[in-house]
């Protein structure tokens, strides 16, 4: 008898082990990710009519939260966006509310996936322009997505023919991006978009940028047997483009060190540069210096990328954090060669395009991209490493907690 109540007494606290090791496992994951479910806040909607001048059904309206946002940018101040409602289902008797970004809207619409209208809709406010709640009724499958969209204004912001937009969320942003734009810059690293429709950021805090004319600006040298010169008579004559939201200072070369320099004028200027390998072979490393100083030491070297390398350009891009002079240190024919040899064996084989096949690309693309952009560098997004590091806590912590429970299941089934 004592024996069994001892063993009952072994399996209560057993029952209690599992059940606090589950919680853990669901604490854990619930830390630090976004909350895609409905939140406890609700909205009176009481005095406000739907788009055919309806009351509501309800008059509470339950917080829905985003759990993606589209942007549709281009070269415009405003914005085309889009809340997507992933799953989930509600009826007429109780109305979800969206909150907007904030700012001057119009145009709205609630639609599901495939573009159908989704009714009753309205949002609270007075008017459209100023509200801060878009009012969706019903949403009567789960297996077909939300989407509520408008045009938000003044949103991007354009300095000195750059435009600029910080986007900083808690949750998965797609930005897509007009065709005339193919180039942008996330985070200062260019992104060619030319054959993709924009990029997706997952938990998304990332500076978008890029240029309002795409038409570069041609600087000409010209080779001698001693020293290159911006303007000269005599010797082979080559262009370098440039790409900027600042003035280009005057070009300077010397054959022997294979070296180019130029001032700068300002503060945070981007560059994207097109130099002839025939000019300047690369790899380059990119020094950042006063204008006063003398000699170039390790800690002038700033970041840089190198991208779409043809057989006769390289396109290098980098941001000057102050005035001073950039110089631009080419490679030697060994040293370029082994880059040449690194890019070959990146070349995948071809294969046939499908959404998979794309999918996998893109992702591929990425990896190459990164490891090319961090080679020498290291990754200087900390906010990466630290979304990277706390996934592999969470991911550890839990392997901890359910070996531990599948262990005291086996223990409990041999009492």
């Amino acid at each position: 008898m004592q024996k069994c109540s001892k063993s009952q007494f072994q399996s209560k606290i057993l029952y209690k082990s599992i059940f606090c090791g589950i919680f853990t496992i669901l604490l854990v994951f619930s830390i630090n990710s976004q909350v895609y479910g409905e939140s406890n806040e609700r909205i009176d909607i009481s005095k406000y009519l739907d788009k055919d001048g309806n009351a509501f059904v309800s008059d509470f309206a339950e917080v829905r939260q985003t759990d993606k946002i589209v942007f549709e940018i281009g070269k415009d101040t405003t914005v085309h966006v889009k809340h997507i409602i992933v799953g989930d289902t509600w009826q007429p008797d109780e109305p979800k509310v969206i909150k907007m970004l904030p700012g001057k809207h119009s145009n709205l619409e609630v639609t599901d996936e495939d573009g159908d209208n989704l009714r009753p809709i309205g949002f609270v406010g007075e008017t459209f322009e100023e509200s801060e709640y878009i009012i969706a009724g019903q949403k009567a499958h789960a297996g077909y997505d939300l989407v509520a969209e408008y045009d938000l204004e003044n949103f991007l912001e354009l300095n000195d023919g750059l435009w600029t937009k910080n986007f900083d969320f808690p949750h998965d942003v797609m930005i897509h991006v007009d065709d005339e734009v193919e180039i942008i810059f996330a985070n200062s690293r260019p992104v060619d978009i030319s054959d993709a429709e924009g990029v997706n950021c997952m938990g998304c805090n990332i500076l978008i940028e890029f240029f309002d004319n795409s038409e570069p600006i041609t600087k000409t040298v010209i080779r001698t047997d001693t020293k290159f010169e911006e303007i000269s008579n005599t010797g082979e004559e080559y262009s370098i483009e440039f790409l900027s939201d600042g003035a280009i200072g005057e070009l300077s070369f010397i054959d022997e060190l294979n070296y180019l320099s130029f001032n700068v004028n300002q503060e945070n200027q981007l560059f994207l540069i097109k130099i002839p390998l025939d000019l300047l072979l690369s790899p380059y490393h990119v020094f950042l210096s006063e204008i006063d100083q003398d000699i170039l030491v390790d800690s002038d070297q700033i970041r840089k990328s190198e991208f779409k390398q043809t057989a006769t350009h390289a396109n290098l891009s980098f941001k000057a954090n102050m005035e001073g002079v950039i110089h631009i240190v080419g490679s030697t024919e060994m040293e370029h060669e082994k880059l040449l040899d690194k890019l070959e064996k990146r070349i995948p084989e071809p294969v046939e395009e499908t959404i998979e096949n794309v999918k996998k690309s893109d992702e591929e693309l990425n990896d190459t991209t990164k490891e090319q952009l961090f080679e020498d560098w290291g990754d200087t997004s900390s906010n990466v490493n630290n979304n990277e590091d706390n996934t592999m806590i969470f991911v550890i912590i839990g392997g901890v907690v359910i070996a531990v429970i599948i262990g005291i299941v086996i223990k409990l089934k041999k009492n």
